[in-house]
């Protein structure tokens, strides 16, 4: 039953010679015109559907390399220090600039840094490796400066036991062994 009506259907289809025949024409220019034009083992060549858009990509490729251009030459400004002065910062974290520039923001010096691994009987002297730091009355506690969290929000405690980590600051020489702390950044 299919089959007669597939059979019926393309009786009534039917295409002018004329059509077939510009048809053929087309297909073989086409294919004429490949074989001159390319020389790529027979793969059609990609082309762009708007010869303008050749023109916006060099001129999107030209920005690109001006934006970066401009970006690492601001970097490169915003880390300058004009005068030649450093940043001097002093045992209790305090940021004292000695030229222009922001001092917005700066690292607390440490060199007392590690886990406890012995404690003196009276508590005020702790060892870390190989270092034993004493710990005064001129001790100061937590971080100090304009930045700085609140003292409740702190992890620096007065108590120190083995196995807290501690970090913190001494005008001392750390190689003679033994040194005293001016400042405890963190104990916990």
């Amino acid at each position: 039953m299919k089959k007669s009506s597939y059979k019926s259907a393309m009786s009534k289809l039917k295409t002018s010679e004329d059509f077939q025949e510009r048809t053929l024409e087309r297909l073989s220019l086409d294919r004429h015109k490949l074989i001159v034009n390319d020389k790529r083992d027979g793969k059609m060549p990609m082309r762009t559907a708007n010869p303008a858009a050749n023109k916006n990509k060099a001129v999107i490729w030209a920005a690109s390399i001006a934006a970066c251009a401009v970006l690492a030459l601001s970097l490169y400004a915003v880390n300058q220090n004009g005068s030649g002065n450093g940043t001097a910062i002093d045992p209790n974290g305090v940021n004292g600039n000695n030229g222009p520039g922001s001092g917005t923001s700066a690292k607390q010096r440490v060199n007392i840094e590690g886990v406890i691994d012995e404690v003196s009987a009276d508590g005020q002297s702790f060892r870390i490796g190989e270092l034993w730091v004493t710990v005064t009355e001129k001790t100061t506690y937590g971080i100090t400066g304009p930045t700085a969290p609140d003292p409740s929000e702190q992890l620096v405690s007065k108590e120190f036991k083995v196995g807290h980590t501690v970090s913190g600051f001494t005008s001392g020489d750390i190689t003679s062994g033994k040194v005293t702390a001016d400042v405890i950044y963190n104990n916990f």
